[in-house]
């Protein structure tokens, strides 16, 4: 129950993001060329949004399959091989992910400590007006007077990004150790693009025949 209500959380967070650089994207496009003006932080915000999208889609990807891998060799293993080989991965793929988030850690919390603001984006007037200048500041890391986005709050993914990427990898180990899978499922290009040529194949005969 909690592995699908997060997963619809996931699918709905990419859809948001990716619906969101779209339109971002396309009201920029309308300003230069229509208007000839532009907005920075338009600019700004489709990067952080971009990078949120990256990090927030690594885990998902892992659930799905979507990322590339080489398991050429694996697949030749008899399935007792196959099942250690994705364990001894996966514990890597951990502990590299946790290299990260420490690392990603350390870094937010000094943008924190010096709360260096982002360079175009500001909070609305109205969000901020209300207020305590010191509290703000104390907690959260923004000026009452300059109200920019603080980095640490755009830079979180890092934080998220690699915490639900650990929770895949950790769920994938418990998958592999139950048997209920052998490993890692990684996009096979080859195999996709076969079948696209199969079926422009299939669409030609298709057509050939119905001219005949």
């Amino acid at each position: 129950m909690i592995s699908r209500a997060f997963s619809y959380f996931e699918e709905g967070m990419l859809n948001a993001l990716i619906s969101a650089m779209t339109i971002l994207v396309f009201a920029e496009v309308i300003a230069r060329f229509f208007f000839n003006t532009g907005f920075l932080w338009i600019q700004e915000l489709t990067l952080t949004l971009c990078g949120w999208f990256v990090l927030f889609g690594m885990s998902y990807g892992v659930k799905v399959g979507a990322h590339i891998g080489v398991d050429a060799f694996v697949k030749k293993l008899p399935k007792t091989g196959r099942k250690y080989t994705a364990l001894i991965a996966v514990m890597i793929c951990l502990i590299y992910c946790v290299m990260f988030l420490i690392g990603s850690w350390d870094y937010l919390a000094k943008m924190y400590q010096i709360g260096v603001p982002m360079e175009d984006i500001d909070f609305p007037h109205f969000l901020v007006s209300h207020l305590d200048p010191d509290n703000a500041w104390e907690y959260l890391r923004i000026d009452v007077e300059e109200p920019a986005v603080p980095l640490w709050i755009s830079q979180s993914i890092l934080v998220i990004g690699f915490s639900l990427l650990v929770w895949r990898f950790i769920e994938l180990a418990i998958a592999i150790v139950r048997g209920q899978t052998d490993g890692f499922h990684f996009a096979d290009e080859a195999k996709e693009s076969m079948h696209l040529v199969d079926q422009e194949t299939n669409k030609n005969n298709s057509d050939v025949q119905g001219d005949k």
